[in-house]
């Protein structure tokens, strides 16, 4: 019984998730996914209060509950890899339902989950560099690296027609957050910029 539970819960999310590639988070009414999933209404309500919640269970089912795991184990790259690789899979889901704003919003969700990720993450390692800015504490650090990792990943996949892998995606965040604007500057003399002009 709780095999075809678990069965049910998954079909309605894989419902839920099409259909929002196709019409969108907003267009989209309970009544579509059950008919889509073929169980009446009062299935859904068994597992999920509404769409927004749905959203979040997918985020964790299909993201954060391995990449969470690989953390706890200290598979930190391998975790980040894996957060990007699952993303790039399902790019048109992502793309629609960072559209979803509000109270609710996705993105909210995802920075939560990135945030409770990074926190498994310093629980094994210290941040070493924070020790030369006592006036950074490790909360306001990794709500900073949460923000910066969640535009990343949201700038990523609103820009599709790029076409620029997972693995790409991933070198390209690891490169921008190793580095300022001013460390890749050609910076020259003043004296050596007049002559060029």
């Amino acid at each position: 019984m709780e095999r075809k539970s678990e069965l049910t819960k998954a079909l309605l999310g894989e419902k839920f998730k099409e259909l929002v590639a196709k019409k969108g988070f907003d267009k989209l009414t309970i009544k579509m996914i059950t008919d889509a999933a073929g169980v009446i209404r009062p299935t859904f309500y068994n597992y999920f209060q509404d769409k927004y919640e749905v959203m979040e269970w997918l985020l964790w089912e299909d993201v954060f509950k391995e990449a969470t795991r690989m953390m706890d184990n200290e598979e930190g790259m391998e975790s980040l890899r894996y957060l990007f690789q699952r993303f790039d899979e399902d790019k048109m889901y992502y793309e629609k339902v960072f559209e979803v704003t509000g109270q609710n919003s996705f993105e909210e969700m995802l920075y939560q989950q990135i945030l409770d990720t990074e926190k498994i993450l310093v629980k094994h390692h210290p941040l070493k560099h924070l020790k030369d800015m006592p006036h950074i504490s490790e909360k306001l650090f990794l709500e900073f690296h949460a923000v910066s990792l969640m535009n990343g990943i949201k700038y990523w996949i609103k820009r599709e027609k790029d076409n620029v892998s997972a693995d790409d995606a991933l070198e390209f965040y690891r490169y921008m957050m190793a580095h300022s604007v001013l460390d890749l500057l050609e910076m020259g003399t003043k004296e050596n910029r007049i002559k060029k002009k």
